[in-house]
């Protein structure tokens, strides 16, 4: 198989939902090795998020709070020209793939066009524009240990970290993944950039799970 197209760290410029405005304010950094990949994005809401919040929050804005930070494995196709993340590592983790068609528009941006569905089962059309800011190589780290899970992959001067911990790491979420605020509360992603020697968070889910990481880039010097 040739080398996987999407190698290094990526940038999204914009997100566009049903052709209606194109939103650019939510920072969001994916890193992509051969076969894992970590992704994390900024908060669009204020405050803090529970899951009571949660459950009574719109499609659209659940659609956010699902993607604030997640990892696993990927694979792709060139025909058709498909994208698969498996999500292993998420605020709510899915038993199904997540699967988008993509173009590339030069050698460091594409285009990604997917679907996700209203709460009356509507389809709803998204694109995304990706920008490669990084070409790696990567470097991917596992946590396996009895009460903390997680992956991180680095690139240059860029990490992506998530993992949970507690109780949570002994659940299959086979059910409902928001009985209790364990869920929310034992989840952390964030995006690191390494500035004159020293790894510094830049954005992640503590503003609005107000949970720090408890697996950081300095855990690795």
């Amino acid at each position: 198989m040739p080398p996987n197209p999407f190698l290094g760290v990526w940038q999204r410029r914009s997100i566009q939902f049903d052709q209606g405005p194109v939103e650019t304010s939510q920072s969001v950094l994916w890193i992509q090795a051969e076969t894992d990949f970590a992704d994390v994005r900024s908060a669009p809401f204020a405050g803090r998020l529970t899951p009571e919040r949660y459950r009574s929050m719109d499609w659209r804005s659940r659609f956010d709070a699902d993607l604030l930070g997640f990892a696993g494995t990927f694979s792709w196709t060139e025909d058709p020209p498909t994208c698969t993340w498996h999500h292993r590592f998420a605020l709510t983790p899915r038993q199904w793939p997540d699967t988008s068609r993509y173009q590339w528009l030069d050698a460091d941006n594409f285009v990604e066009q997917g679907t996700c569905e209203d709460d009356g089962g509507k389809a709803h059309p998204f694109v995304e524009h990706w920008c490669r800011i990084h070409p790696g190589p990567v470097r991917g780290r596992h946590l396996n240990q009895e009460q903390r899970q997680g992956q991180a992959l680095v690139a240059g001067d860029w990490a992506v970290v998530v993992h949970h911990w507690g109780a949570r790491s002994e659940k299959s979420f086979q059910g409902d993944p928001l009985q209790d605020g364990e869920t929310f509360s034992a989840f952390s992603a964030t995006a690191w950039q390494c500035r004159q020697g020293t790894w510094q968070p830049q954005f992640g889910t503590e503003a609005s799970l107000g949970s720090p990481p408890q697996w950081t880039p300095m855990d690795w010097e």
